[in-house]
């Protein structure tokens, strides 16, 4: 099953959702721990096993578990590649592959649900769905954590809510975020200006990071930054807020560029169509650059590309992905693996 997900991507990739335009994806991360356990950065090996038992039994008896098709992997028996593969997927955190023993991954099948165990916290509950879905998830992430409370006891405090490792997630334990594609607030240079404001909101915007510490530019994730003394909906309304709100004015500036600067975007599809095309061999960074600007040619629909397509590609260019659906352990070929691959895939669009 691992292996499907791993080659096929999970399915919120390869699906427009609502306002899909600008926003790819929707998460929900729910942060508890056991009381009575220390937190894992202060478990040993042993500790942590003894936590990954007592939570298998409760959830592969939860009525969850065989709702949503979850299936269980511990860390340790994946590849390197895989868990890389698992991160740039954005299943698991890198915090969770870093000294993988101890570590218990639940997984649905679609790829959507993942709940770590062992993470930073002793339960790290994520769910992703594609477009602007907050309030849909969220239903989903409350029907599981709820289940997960009434089997097992954990550190909550009177005064503070739920005790967590990191205290920005002190009280409901939650972070809320929406991936957005803003390639055009990104070209006029208006980014800083709605990152700054952001800040007054208790909202935070981060360029998504590709390889290494390059961010990929266009791609932002919009999250808040605490818990403590909010309520879960103060939360999921302050993220929709701002998302919305950001949403608007892309689009805005969206049109009027398209009216004013025309040929200098229909010149700019162009010349990414032809590096595509002519290119032999080709970084994930100028990769992700090209793909940026032809789904933007897609929104304005002066290209037939499909939206999904382009996303489910912005995944699947990336190493360890790439290195797993080709079954290679080369780094020096991947940039012409990736050439090739976008070349092939795109044969008829280009």
């Amino acid at each position: 099953m691992l292996k499907t997900i791993l080659k096929n991507l999970p399915n919120w990739i390869k699906t427009y959702g609502i306002n899909g335009d600008v926003t790819i994806s929707s998460r929900i991360r729910i942060a508890r721990n056991i009381e009575g356990f220390k937190f894992p950065f202060k478990c040993s090996v042993a500790e942590k096993n003894k936590i990954v038992e007592k939570l298998k039994y409760k959830i592969e008896n939860s009525s969850f578990y065989k709702k949503y098709n979850l299936f269980g992997l511990n860390i340790i028996d994946l590849k390197d590649v895989e868990r890389l593969a698992l991160v740039e997927m954005h299943i698991v955190s890198p915090l969770f592959i870093e000294n993988p023993y101890g570590k218990y991954l639940y997984l649905s099948e679609d790829g959507s649900i993942s709940i770590m165990i062992n993470e930073e916290d002793h339960i790290r509950l994520q769910i992703i769905k594609e477009g602007f879905s907050l309030d849909e998830i969220i239903i989903n992430a409350f029907e599981i954590i709820d289940e997960i409370e009434d089997k097992i006891e954990l550190s909550y405090s009177n005064t503070l809510g739920f005790i967590t490792s990191c205290p920005t997630n002190l009280g409901t334990g939650l972070r809320a975020s929406l991936l957005m594609h803003l390639p055009i607030l990104t070209l006029i240079g208006k980014m800083n200006e709605i990152i700054e404001n952001s800040t007054k909101f208790s909202i935070t915007i981060r360029g998504t990071f590709g390889e290494g510490s390059e961010i990929i530019s266009s791609l932002f994730q919009i999250s808040n930054t605490t818990t403590l003394g909010k309520s879960e909906e103060n939360i999921i309304d302050s993220v929709k807020k701002i998302g919305i709100e950001i949403l608007k004015i892309e689009r805005n500036e969206r049109d009027k560029y398209f009216i004013n600067k025309k040929n200098f975007l229909l010149d700019e599809i162009r010349k990414a169509k032809s590096k595509l095309k002519y290119s032999y061999k080709i970084s994930y960074k100028e990769a992700s650059e090209i793909l940026s600007i032809l789904r933007l040619g897609s929104i304005l629909k002066v290209i037939d590309i499909p939206i999904e397509l382009l996303n489910e590609l912005l995944m699947k260019i990336r190493s360890n992905i790439m290195k797993v659906e080709f079954d290679t352990p080369l780094e020096s070929f991947i940039d012409n693996l990736r050439a090739e691959y976008l070349k092939n895939i795109l044969m008829g669009y280009i």
